[in-house]
């Protein structure tokens, strides 16, 4: 695919880890934006996504914030395409060259006291709903496989909500030092993104401080900054602590028994 003339410039100011692997998947590949709100929106390279955002922004693992990003750059069904060191979406060409990598995610050990951090974070954030009990139910047992078939590709939100719930279990689980791979080919597209960073420990900025606060056994951090995560987006900052939430009732469980919570074989993805 031939890069669409491009009439403006615009600066990457840091592109996330999943945008970074999407950039690279996606050159040559088809693309095209997907869903526009106010100056950002999700963009397509083949059968990855990547959210274009202000500068300012919280930065995300599929984000890429861009500096002089306006309003009206982005519009449903524009073509996009990775060209050298460029994103092309329509007459907007952004430079990716000079932009920063954010720095890895390291694990936090659990501290005393976690308990009651999580307990915090919760009390702030919606409740999950009921048509999702029984997935998360099922993660906090760790029977992968009953909790894709009952949250992938369910509930509200652009992602959603169970997918989030996903990618909340499996940062919990990378934070702990025994990583999944999640059944993850009933996600939607987007879900599927996230929940694949969050295999590898790669969480939005706000997701990423509620679960070193927890982890660290500060109540007072986890709350406050539980209140952040709960505006990212619909439903996604609640459903990543709900998923937070059962992969330490996981935790929990190993802790007090001694004995391992069963993993399933993942699924195809």
């Amino acid at each position: 695919m031939s890069a669409p003339a491009a009439t403006r410039w615009a600066r990457a100011i840091v592109v996330g880890p999943g945008a970074r692997r999407a950039l690279r998947a996606g050159a040559g590949a088809e693309g095209r934006v997907e869903l526009a709100f106010g100056p950002g929106g999700y963009v397509s390279l083949g059968d990855d996504r990547v959210l274009l955002a202000p500068a300012r922004s919280p930065l995300g693992p599929l984000s890429i914030l861009v500096a002089g990003l306006v309003r009206g750059d982005l519009v449903p069904g524009m073509p996009a395409a990775v060209a050298g060191e460029a994103l092309i979406v329509g007459a907007l060409r952004i430079e990716l060259a000079d932009a920063r990598r954010p720095p890895a995610p390291r694990p936090t050990p659990l501290a005393p006291g976690w308990h009651a951090a999580l307990a915090a974070a919760l009390e702030v954030v919606a409740p999950a709903p009921a048509q999702l009990a029984p997935g998360l139910d099922a993660l906090a047992a760790s029977d992968l496989a009953a909790a894709a078939a009952q949250l992938a590709g369910r509930g509200d939100g652009l992602t959603p909500a169970g997918d989030d719930a996903l990618a909340g279990f499996a940062a919990w689980r990378w934070a702990q030092g025994a990583p999944v791979a999640m059944p993850a080919h009933r996600c939607a597209p987007l879900g599927r993104g996230y929940l694949c960073c969050a295999e590898r420990g790669e969480l939005p900025q706000p997701a990423d401080a509620v679960l070193v606060a927890v982890r660290s056994g500060d109540a007072r951090a986890a709350a406050r900054r539980a209140r952040r995560l709960a505006s990212w987006g619909a439903t996604s900052g609640a459903a990543l602590l709900w998923g937070m939430a059962a992969g330490a009732a996981g935790t929990s469980r190993r802790t007090t028994h001694g004995t391992p919570a069963r993993v399933c074989a993942p699924g195809s993805r």
